[in-house]
C-alpha cells in the first residue's frame, strides 16, 4: 500500500508535504499521526517536530491484490504453497461493490455482521479454503474469528501476520464507509493473536535475560506498533533493564538495554 512518513514543525505541515509528495487530495488519504510535536522547555530545550504516515486509500482491486501477492511471497516452501495458484486469489471489485451497503444511511449492527461476513466469505472462498466466521459487533467494536484446517490458514495470516492485518485493514475499510461511527475492527485465525502475543512475550524475557547477562543491547526485529507495545509491557516490571523504541515504520523497533543506576 502506497504512503510516505514525513517530518515537520507541525502535524499539518508535515501532512501537505506528504500530500504533495504522493499527488492526492486530503480526502484520498487516511493519516496517521506517529508522534506530535512539542516546544519542549522555554520553545528550546527537548523540542519535537511531528511526525506523520500518510496512506493513499487504493482500490479495493489493488489493495487485494497486493495482500495476496505478499502473501504467496512470504510462504514457505511446502506442498500447501504448491497447490495454490495465483489465479486463485482473484476477487474483483465488483464482487466487493455486492457487499457494501449501497444505502447511505449508517449500517445496523446486524448489517455490519452480515457486510463482514460477505467479504471475508468471498476473499476465503477466492482461497479453496473451508472456514467458519465467529463475527461479533458489540460497542463499536468488530471481533471477528477465523476458523479452519490450522495448517491451511497460515496463508491467510502470513508472514508474522502481516496478512492477517492487510485483510483487516481492508474489512476495516468497508465497515466503515458504511458507519456514522469509527468501528474499531479485530480480525483473528485460530488464536493466532493470542499465540504470537505469547510468542512474544516469551521472546522480551529470553532478550532481557541475555541483556543482563551480557551487559549488551539486543534490538528485536522491525514490529507494528502493537507489538512493540507488548514487548514494552512484559518488560515494564522486569528488574535490571529497560526499552525504547527507535527508527521509523515500518522498520521501527524495540530496543532492551540494562538499566544504568548512579
Amino acid at each position: 500500500m502506497n504512503y510516505v512518513i514525513k517530518t515537520a514543525k507541525t502535524v499539518d505541515e508535515a501532512v501537505s508535504q506528504a500530500l504533495i509528495e504522493l499527488n492526492i487530495d486530503r480526502e484520498d488519504a487516511q493519516i496517521e499521526v506517529i508522534e506530535e510535536s512539542s516546544k519542549g522547555l522555554f520553545g528550546l530545550i527537548g523540542s519535537k517536530n511531528a511526525t506523520v504516515k500518510v496512506s493513499k486509500i487504493e482500490d479495493t482491486e489493488d489493495i487485494l491484490k497486493e495482500i495476496f501477492t505478499e502473501s504467496e511471497k512470504s510462504q514457505p516452501t511446502d506442498e500447501f504453497e504448491n497447490t495454490v495458484s495465483t489465479e486463485e486469489f482473484t476477487v474483483s471489485t465488483q464482487e466487493v461493490e455486492e457487499v457494501e451497503v449501497t444505502d447511505k444511511k449508517s449500517a445496523t449492527s446486524g448489517e455490519i455482521e452480515e457486510i463482514s461476513r460477505e467479504f471475508l466469505d468471498k476473499v476465503l472462498n477466492s482461497l479453496g479454503i473451508e472456514t467458519d466466521l465467529d463475527v461479533n459487533f458489540e460497542n463499536n467494536v468488530l471481533k471477528v474469528e477465523i476458523k479452519g484446517d490450522e495448517e491451511k490458514l497460515g496463508i491467510v495470516i502470513g508472514k508474522r501476520g502481516v496478512t492477517l492485518d492487510s485483510i483487516q485493514y481492508l474489512l476495516s475499510l468497508i465497515v466503515n464507509k458504511n458507519t456514522d461511527e469509527y468501528v474499531r475492527v479485530q480480525l483473528d485465525s485460530s488464536g493466532y493473536r493470542q499465540k504470537r502475543e505469547d510468542t512474544l512475550k516469551d521472546l522480551a524475557q529470553k532478550m532481557a535475560s541475555k541483556v543482563l547477562k551480557t551487559g549488551r543491547n539486543v534490538k528485536l526485529e522491525p514490529m507494528n506498533a502493537h507489538e512493540r507495545k507488548i514487548i514494552h509491557e512484559a518488560l515494564q516490571e522486569y528488574e535490571g533493564v529497560i526499552t525504547h523504541s527507535e527508527g521509523k515504520d515500518p522498520y521501527r523497533k524495540v530496543v532492551i538495554q540494562k538499566e544504568r543506576k548512579y
